[in-house]
């Protein structure tokens, strides 16, 4: 038979189970989550560099490689793909992607997001069949383009004067700077986009 001090026993040793397997369970835990969390907060600093695997004329596009300077003078590569319209479009990309994409179908990416790749050359396709000229290209810090603020992502904070440069870019060439213009973003290159409309409203 249970005495009061039993019960106050029993609950003092139920209490010291719970808390030593708690104990013992997160521990485990950290151990196996510390890299995972340790590859994410490096991605998060410093981005990922990622080999822009593909290029427009494998969907049958015609295309142009691109260099331009960013506002802060780091130098961006992309492409510029013409159609026959007055429309342009600027695309920028996702953190840890590029103009192309994102070869997570391939180690080491392939252990980030999925294991799948990400390919945005279907999608120029039908934007460029769909009447628009195109001009994308590499925010710094990845793809082809130059390293900027020493290789620190600023997601967004940084990244917006690359899309000044983009739009001085499109201003500066005679057979675009008449266009109607469209920036299409994506993710940090959204964040970065809304983040050079306020810093920049005069670009």
């Amino acid at each position: 038979m249970e005495t009061k001090e039993n019960i106050g026993q029993n609950d003092a040793a139920v209490i010291s189970y719970i808390k030593n397997t708690f104990e013992a369970v997160a521990d485990s835990i950290s151990h196996k989550l510390h890299p995972m969390i340790e590859q994410y907060a490096q991605l998060f600093a410093f981005g990922d560099r990622t080999p822009v695997l593909r290029r427009p004329d494998e969907v049958g596009l015609q295309y142009e490689e691109v260099f331009f300077p960013s506002l802060d003078g780091v130098p961006l590569e992309g492409w510029f793909i013409p159609a026959h319209s007055d429309k342009l479009l600027i695309i920028n990309h996702p953190m840890p992607c590029n103009r192309y994409g994102y070869p997570g179908h391939l180690p080491p990416w392939n252990i980030m997001f999925g294991g799948f790749e990400v390919n945005f050359l279907p999608e120029l396709k039908h934007l460029h069949d769909a009447g628009y000229n195109i001009l994308t290209y590499d925010l710094r810090n990845h793809g082809q383009s130059g390293q900027g603020n020493g290789g620190i992502a600023g997601l967004g904070q940084y990244e917006c004067r690359d899309i000044v440069g983009s739009v001085r870019y499109a201003k500066s060439r005679e057979d675009l700077k008449s266009m109607k213009v469209g920036l299409y973003s994506r993710c940090m290159g959204s964040i970065a986009t809304v983040m050079a409309l306020a810093k920049f409203p005069d670009e």
